[in-house]
């Protein structure tokens, strides 16, 4: 699953608004606007930074390697990634 689909999925099943999930990361000390998430959710963004998806898997209740795997998948140049086996 795609970094932009697995954060669109998460933030749905969590019944979040952007800007609520900003506030939760902003008490996190992770301060970034609404219009950063929606370009991460929307796939028009590169998926974000392990600082980022770490806190972002803090509020949304999951393993934070689960975002940071989709992230990896998309950030490592393919002839990488089949050389790995396609991870």
């Amino acid at each position: 699953m795609r970094y932009a689909e697995l954060l669109n999925n998460l933030i749905t099943k969590n019944n979040l608004s952007l800007t609520e999930l900003a506030k939760r990361l902003e008490i996190m000390d992770v301060k970034i606007d609404t219009g950063y998430l929606s370009k991460l959710r929307s796939g028009n963004k590169a998926p974000a930074s392990d600082r980022i998806n770490e806190a972002l898997a803090r509020v949304l209740n999951i393993d934070p390697l689960e975002l940071k795997i989709a992230a990896y998948k998309e950030k490592i140049p393919n002839d990488v990634l089949n050389k790995l086996g396609g991870v």
